[in-house]
Formats: C-alpha cells, sequence, structure tokens
C-alpha cells in the first residue's frame, strides 16, 4: 500500500485499533478504504457497489459494538469486504474470490469475526436471532447486528424471522436501503420504504414536539402523556403506520447511512436501549465512485481486470431466442428473482415490460407464481440460478410436478463457481430434480441447441428444466455428430454407434470442455477414445436408450460429472444400462465431485481438486494401462 495510505493501516490491524483513530480523521479513513476497495476489487473481481455504500456504515458498526463478542452478520455477505478489512484481513485482499484465498462471502471458517457464513440473501436475520436468543438464554449481555440489504426484504424468511422476535433480544437489525438488490428493488415493500423515507419530516417533527413540550412546566408532562394516547390516530393523520413498530421494534431512521457522525449516533442510541431496534439506513451503492454511482448494476459483481472477453453466454442466448420467442406467442412470460440483469431477462423485460416479473429475492414464490400462470395457460419462463434453485424445491415437488404443469425452468450458472465458492456452486439440481417425478431434464451442448431447446419448451406441455453453465459455448462442440429427438439434440458424439473403442468419455453441461481437454491428453498417450456429450438427462430410460448404441464398442466407459454422485444423472443412467445388460457394471465408471462443500486452504485450481481437471480425467482412464501419469507435469 502507498504511502498516503497509512490511517488505512494503522485502522484495519483489528477493531480495537480502528476505535482508536480519532473520530476528525474517519471521513479520511473511509476515503482510503474505498479507495483501497476500488485497488484490490477492480484487479481480483468481485462486488464492488455494494461495498462502496456501506465503508461509513461498517466502520461506525466496528467502532460502537466488539466483535467478535458482539455478533455481526451480514446478509447478503458479499456486501462485508470493508468488514473484512477492518478484521485483520487487509493483507490478503489480493486472494479474494480465488479458491484457498479470500471468500468473497462471510465465512466461518475463514475468521472469529463472521460468526455465520452468508451467500444466500435473506437469512442472516433468523441466525441473527438465533444468537440473540442463545445470548439471553445464557446470560451474556452480547449484541447480535444483522446489516440487511433492503433487496432481502423481498424475501420471506425476513418476515417470518420479523414475527418470532422477542421484546428482550439484543438484537440490532439495520436496514441498509440502497433500492438495489442485483437489479433494482422492485415491489409493495420497496414501494412501502419508499413512503418511509418521503415521511422523516414526521418522525423529526415527534421528536422536536416531544422535547419541547416536556420543558413546559406543569402542563409538560400531561400534554406529553396526551400526545403518546393520540400517537397512533396522529400516524394516521401523517404517517403511515410503521410496520417495524407494529412489530415491536424500536425505529430509528431514515439516516444518512454514507453520513459517518449521523449513523454512529444511530448505533449508540440502539445500543443504550438494549432491546430490538431496527435502524433504517439509506446509503449510496457506489458511493465514492463515480461510474459505479451512475450505473451500480453494472458495477455490483466485476470481473477480474485480466478476463478476457469470451463468446456470448448461454444465458445471453438463451435471453435473446426467449425476446424471438415473446415476438410470435403472446403467451410467453418470463420471471425473475431479482436477477434480471444477471439471467438476462432483462432483455426480454425491455421488448415486453408487460410480460416480465421480478419478484424480488424469493425463488419460492417465483415458481409457484409460474405455475399459477401455466395453470392459466401460459407459458412461464423462471430462470433462476442453480444455487438459489434450491430453496425452491418444495415448491417445484409439490406445486408443479404434483400437478403436471408446464412451467419451464431456466437453471442458470449450473456447475462449480470458482469465485463465489461452496455457497454458489450449481452441483445439485440434477441430483434434486432426477429424483422428482415427471420432470423433464435437458442440458444444451451448443447455442443451436440451447435455442431449440428453448423453443422445444414453449411447446412441451409438462414441467421442463433447461440447465447451462456461466460460460459461452465451446466451438469443438459443434464438429461433433447431433442426435435429435422431437427437435431437441439429445446428444453430440464424435464417435459413431457401435464403433470399437478403448475408452469413451461421457459429460453434460460445463464438463464439455474438460472432457475435450482430456481426449486430448489421451490421444497424446495413445489411448484410443471417444466422446459423447449429452444435451439430455431426464427421461434417463429415453436419455439411455439414444445411448446404448454409442457404448457397445467400449472396453471403458467413464462418466464425468460435474456434480454430486449420489443421485446424479451418471447413477441413473447406469441404473438403467444394467437393466439391458449387466455387463456394464464393469464397464462403467462414474468420475464426479471429490467434495460438494471443499473449501480449500491454500490457493488451489478447483478442478484439479475436485478431480475432474482434464488431467484427472485422463489420468483415471490410464490408470488401467499402467502409465505413470501422475508423475506428469500436468497434474
Amino acid at each position: 500500500m502507498e504511502k498516503q495510505n497509512d490511517l488505512f493501516r494503522e485502522a484495519v490491524g483489528s477493531p480495537d485499533a480502528l476505535k482508536a483513530i480519532p473520530k476528525k480523521q474517519i471521513p479520511e479513513l473511509c476515503a482510503q478504504i474505498r479507495a483501497e476497495l476500488i485497488r484490490q476489487v477492480s484487479r481480483t473481481g468481485g462486488h464492488l457497489a455494494s461495498n462502496l455504500g456501506v465503508t461509513e456504515l461498517t466502520v461506525a458498526i466496528h467502532r460502537v459494538f466488539s466483535s467478535p463478542a458482539d455478533h455481526i452478520l451480514f446478509d447478503v455477505g458479499h456486501q462485508s469486504y470493508v468488514h473484512k478489512m477492518l478484521t485483520g484481513r487487509a493483507d490478503r485482499m489480493e486472494t479474494l474470490r480465488t479458491p484457498g484465498g479470500l471468500s468473497g462471502f462471510t465465512s466461518r471458517k475463514e475468521s472469529p469475526h463472521d460468526p455465520f457464513g452468508a451467500g444466500h440473501s435473506s437469512t442472516a436475520l433468523s441466525a441473527g436471532l438465533g444468537f440473540a436468543e442463545a445470548d439471553r438464554m445464557d446470560g451474556r449481555e452480547a449484541y447480535t447486528v444483522v446489516v440487511m440489504g433492503d433487496g432481502a426484504f423481498s424475501g420471506g424468511m425476513v418476515h417470518e424471522a420479523l414475527n418470532n422476535i422477542r421484546a428482550d433480544d439484543r438484537l440490532v437489525i439495520i436496514l441498509n436501503e440502497n433500492r438495489m438488490s442485483i437489479s433494482r428493488t422492485r415491489g409493495r415493500f420497496s414501494s412501502y420504504l419508499a413512503r418511509v423515507r418521503i415521511s422523516k419530516g414526521y418522525l423529526c417533527w415527534k421528536k422536536n414536539t416531544k422535547s419541547f413540550l416536556a420543558k413546559l412546566p406543569l402542563l409538560g408532562k400531561p400534554m406529553t402523556r396526551f400526545l403518546s394516547f393520540v400517537k397512533g390516530g396522529l400516524k394516521n393523520i401523517l404517517y403511515t403506520e410503521n410496520y417495524f413498530e407494529q412489530l415491536g421494534l424500536y425505529y430509528i431512521g431514515p439516516v444518512d447511512g454514507n453520513d459517518f457522525a449521523a449513523i454512529e449516533r444511530a448505533l449508540i442510541q440502539a445500543k443504550r436501549l438494549e432491546k430490538p431496534v431496527l435502524i433504517h439506513a439509506f446509503t449510496v451503492k457506489g458511493k465514492g465512485y463515480p461510474p459505479a454511482e451512475k450505473d451500480p448494476s453494472a458495477y455490483h459483481n466485476i470481473p477480474p481486470e485480466d478476463e478476457k472477453p469470451s463468446r456470448p453466454p448461454f444465458h445471453a442466448v438463451m435471453a435473446e431466442e426467449l425476446v424471438a420467442l415473446g415476438k410470435t406467442d403472446p403467451s410467453v412470460i418470463a420471471i425473475t428473482a431479482a436477477m434480471g440483469e444477471g439471467t438476462g431477462l432483462s432483455e426480454f423485460e425491455k421488448a415486453f415490460p408487460e410480460r416480465y416479473y421480478d419478484v424480488g429475492i424469493a425463488e419460492p414464490h417465483a415458481l409457484t407464481f409460474a405455475a399459477g400462470l401455466a395453470a392459466s395457460g401460459k407459458k412461464p419462463f423462471a430462470a433462476i440460478y442453480s444455487t438459489f434453485l434450491q430453496r425452491g424445491y418444495d415448491q417445484i415437488l409439490h406445486d408443479i410436478a404434483l400437478q403436471d404443469l408446464p412451467v419451464r425452468i431456466l437453471i442458470d450458472r449450473a456447475g462449480l463457481a470458482p469465485r463465489d465458492g461452496a455457497t454458489h456452486h450449481g452441483i445439485f439440481d440434477v441430483a434434486f430434480l432426477s429424483g422428482i417425478p415427471g420432470v423433464r431434464i435437458l442440458s444444451p451442448i451448443t447455442a443451436e441447441d440451447l435455442r431449440a431447446a428453448i423453443r422445444f419448451a414453449a411447446a412441451y406441455d409438462h414441467p421442463i428444466a433447461v440447465r447451462y453453465p456461466n460460460a459461452g459455448e465451446d466451438l469443438r462442440a459443434r464438429s461433433l455428430t447431433p442426435e435429435r429427438r422431437d427437435g431437441v439434440t439429445v446428444l453430440r458424439a464424435d464417435i459413431r454407434p457401435g464403433e470399437a473403442k478403448e475408452a469413451i468419455l461421457i459429460g453434460y453441461g460445463a464438463n464439455v470442455s474438460r472432457i475435450f481437454g482430456a481426449e486430448a491428453i489421451l490421444n497424446g498417450q495413445g489411448a484410443d477414445c471417444g466422446t459423447v456429450l449429452l444435451g439430455a438427462l431426464a427421461p434417463y430410460e429415453a436419455t439411455a436408450d439414444v445411448l446404448l448404441p454409442y457404448l457397445s464398442g467400449a472396453k471403458k466407459i467413464l462418466f464425468v460429472e460435474e456434480g454430486v454422485r449420489e443421485g446424479g444423472a451418471g447413477m441413473l443412467l447406469l441404473d438403467r444400462l444394467l437393466r439391458v445388460d449387466p455387463g456394464f457394471a464393469s464397464r462403467f465408471e462414474i468420475l464426479a465431485l471429490a467434495s460438494p462443500f471443499l473449501a480449500p486452504e491454500e490457493i488451489s485450481d478447483l478442478d484439479d481438486l475436485q478431480g475432474i481437471s482434464p488431467e484427472k480425467i485422463a489420468a483415471h482412464i490410464l490408470q488401467d494401462r499402467n502409465v505413470n501419469y501422475e508423475n506428469d507435469n500436468r497434474i
């Protein structure tokens, strides 16, 4: 760090070091923190705008409260970068969002100052309430501070937790309203918060009037009591009933969360109250960095500086095809859960705003809402990241599959997420969807295949999921011969049915590129191998029927799965193949992820650790040929 960051270096050693900084120097410290955030995150990639917005807020929290004795939780954890810096991790920021480096979210394994991991939204208040209740039961005087973006309040769990708070919990909830989640925050709750902001004059009036009346001799106290008595009716005239006060929380705000003195005063007041408090702070996402202030969505999660532009990602292809479909079919509807830009559906919104729904961070609602639309004859497409689809499992099973409703689930970011880590790996959807009867699963291999899958899904009259990785197509896949059924590419292969091969590699999804790499290594070692890429998974009986002829001439078959082994596509396909020929038991092997929750402690290549790098795939085949491949420098 440069010399002008001396104040920054002095403050980031520990929260106690921060408390020793004179208050008059805090604005300069915040400026240096922002400069360091911009420098580091521009290089590593990550969530920049949200962290720039919470700089003063985070500094104030650590000056008023005492972590880790007091519990500080962030929802979502991607707004915790300043918190990481102030709790002794500033010297590791260069490893941010790298396997084995600092997590892009809070992580219990990383620091005692991270009491709870939060990679998914709307969970921290429930967890924070757990901490507060445990402290109360054990007689500890610790505080629990939960920092939540207003986007998180669109998730139902938040309101379930609010309903469960006790009057004596030492719980401080900070509603950090920046009117953004990833996309701009929408919905009735967002509109309600806007009314609260507008009515902040009432709060000042209430405070000043009460102070004035209390000072009047003789009449002051009776008039104050009378004012309290009529406060409910007065609020109805001057101020909309405060949702949080109705739930028993002491409400402070709105407060300028980028004004250090103001937010520190609010936190000190909240701490003195020793009861549940909600501080309504409003901040500017991207504060202090003009490009991020102007376009906070673009700077929500920026790529590393050395990342090279690639071919259009699958989600962009999906959006383009869905827009084209929407032009000819007015029953096509797009649904997202606060991920309009991330899923590409913002393009559909531009074309058909009346048929676009951003339901907020509420995946369960998105899916059941889609089910209702489907039951009414519409054609809903719900685009949800694989890692977030987990939150809607019951809705897929009970509301969609059980009723055989034609909801089209577009599963984005399917596969490992090396930068975001275990909280965001999209590696469970195949297994949990495969266990639900009646759900068809497609995994397009090329952009052309994805377009065909979208068109097929629009005409399909049953539940269907189309999954694709956060990447562009591998152009090598285009050269493989496709086999199509019902207009959908079921598989692509570089071998003919019945062709004799030493080994055949089978894969789907993001494993396409890994398998191409492994095949090149194997052919270089003199192994005669072939590749089959699956564009369709469930129903597995149908996929096995199409696949079977390609496997008849292979001595060894290796199914590579970027997902969990138990209940995954490999196991289910093998089960079907064994019913036809028990001999597959000795020829068919599955290479799946070594550990779904793997969190390396040192900087590592995640594919290699998980055992699915091209080198590890090739080694799995070559081990039977007595080739000492483990000593090869490519492993």
